[in-house]
């Protein structure tokens, strides 16, 4: 019984260290540490940035805007 209950508890520490890695590393790689300016606004929620005299694609997250071919696109753009 008692390794049953070792293996339990193992397996709770496991994912509990894995969830606290997780939220603490990934949103790290979700943030751009430049800044430029906005060469071309692709669709409602995607945009173009001069990054080293390149354009760099970003998506912006939480925006609600109709893509190009949706009803109401090209004036959300």
């Amino acid at each position: 019984m008692s390794s049953v209950l070792h293996t339990l508890k193992l397996g709770l520490m496991t994912r509990l260290l894995l969830t606290y890695c997780a939220l603490i590393l990934l949103p790290y790689s979700s943030f751009a540490d430049f800044s430029g300016p906005v060469v071309s606004v692709l669709d409602g929620d995607t945009i173009e940035v001069l990054h080293n005299t390149q354009p760099e694609r970003i998506r912006l997250s939480g925006i609600d805007c109709p893509e190009k071919g949706q009803a109401f696109g090209p004036i959300g753009i």
